[in-house]
C-alpha cells in the first residue's frame, strides 16, 4: 500500500500538470511531448515504471511479495490474477506512447511549459522514496512488521 499511494500520487500529480497546461484528458490530444517537455517526460517515464513494477522502484518490491506470499498458499488465484499485470503493462505503455512518443503534435509547439521547479519540489520526494524502497525495501519493511507486531 505504501509503495501504491507512492506511484499513484505521483501519476495523479503529473496527470494534473499536464492538464494544467493543456486542459484536456484526450491522450490522442497530445503526441510527441518528450521532445517538447524532455524533463516532465522523464519524470512520468520514471513515475509510470514504478507503477508498473520495474525492478530497483519500489512497485516491483509489492508486486514481488504479494506474489512470493499468495503462490503457495492460492496458486491458481494467483495464476490468474498475474494476468492484470500483463494489462497494466500494456495501459501504462500505451498512455507512455500516446503522450510522449510519435510525431509531435504541432499546436503543442510555444504553447505548453515545462516542469517548473515547484512541481519538481513535490515530485522529488515521491520518486526518491520510490527508488529507496526499490533499492533498500528493508527500512519500510522493518517499520511494517513492528507496526503489525504491536497490533497483533
Amino acid at each position: 500500500m505504501f509503495n501504491h499511494g507512492l506511484s499513484a500520487a505521483g501519476m495523479f500529480f503529473l496527470v494534473g500538470v499536464i492538464y494544467e497546461r493543456t486542459h484536456t484528458r484526450d491522450l490522442n490530444a497530445y503526441g510527441g511531448l518528450y521532445s517538447i517537455l524532455p524533463i516532465y517526460g522523464s519524470v512520468l517515464i520514471f513515475t509510470a515504471m514504478g507503477s508498473l513494477g520495474l525492478p530497483g522502484l519500489g512497485g516491483f518490491v509489492s508486486e514481488f511479495m504479494v506474489v512470493r506470499g499468495a503462490w503457495p498458499v492460492f496458486t491458481l488465484a494467483t495464476a490468474v490474477s498475474l494476468i492484470g499485470l500483463f494489462f497494466t503493462g500494456a495501459y501504462i505503455l500505451k498512455a507512455l506512447k500516446l503522450v510522449l512518443q510519435g510525431p509531435t503534435n504541432e499546436h503543442w509547439i510555444g504553447h505548453i511549459k515545462e516542469i517548473n521547479l515547484r512541481e519538481l519540489v513535490v515530485i522529488t520526494p515521491l520518486m526518491i522514496l520510490m527508488l529507496a524502497v526499490g533499492l533498500w525495501p528493508a527500512w519500510i519493511l522493518n517499520i511494517i512488521n513492528h507496526a503489525v507486531m504491536t497490533w497483533f
